[in-house]
């Protein structure tokens, strides 16, 4: 049989009648003493580290001269106090809605790309359609039969239109070199 850390051996319990409240749980499983201790030194080990993140900021806060201003506060400091470029964005809002209008200023008013070689910049709405009516080849209105064409696909009620024959869509084709797929039974032997 087992033994227990004290080196006696375990004897068999008996049923428990588990309707008694005081007899529905184990008493000799968990020991109280080891989770006690480590209960404690879970607790002085977050006040070490409280204490030590504490040390560590008093010591950074004297090393570097104190609080960091906030965002509101660094747009008045003299450049010669800022961090080397690039820096965080203060005002995100209000430089996205001014690089987006100065992309729509440009996409839609006439200007010089390369005045030497005289290429210009026209609004894209005008250029949109200079490009549609110059002709450019479009694609075929019908599209090309295969076999496939012939099939629909099911819809929620039912098959459509038409039921796709027995071997899918590419039965009726002959593959290279390969005999085309017809439908019925193959016996054991491989005959039909």
């Amino acid at each position: 049989m087992a033994e227990n850390k004290h080196g006696q051996k375990a004897a068999v319990a008996a049923p428990v009648d588990l309707s008694r409240p005081e007899l529905r749980h184990e008493r000799t499983d968990a020991d109280v003493w080891a989770l006690s201790k480590f209960a404690i030194a879970l607790l002085l080990m977050c006040i070490a580290s409280f204490g030590l993140v504490f040390a560590l900021f008093r010591y950074f806060e004297s090393k570097y001269g104190g609080v960091l201003p906030r965002a509101s506060q660094s747009m008045a400091l003299d450049a010669r106090h800022l961090p080397p470029a690039p820096q965080l964005e203060v005002t995100e809002t209000e430089d996205l809605a001014a690089q987006r209008a100065a992309e729509q200023q440009i996409l839609s008013s006439y200007g010089w790309v390369d005045r030497e070689h005289g290429i210009v910049r026209i609004p894209i709405e005008q250029a949109i359609g200079l490009l549609a009516s110059s002709h450019l080849p479009a694609r075929q209105t019908e599209q090309p039969v295969t076999a496939a064409a012939d099939v629909s696909l099911p819809t929620t009620s039912g098959l459509g239109l038409k039921m796709q024959p027995s071997g899918g869509p590419l039965a009726g084709q002959i593959a290279e070199g390969l005999a085309p797929v017809t439908a019925g039974t193959v016996s054991k032997d491989g005959k039909q």
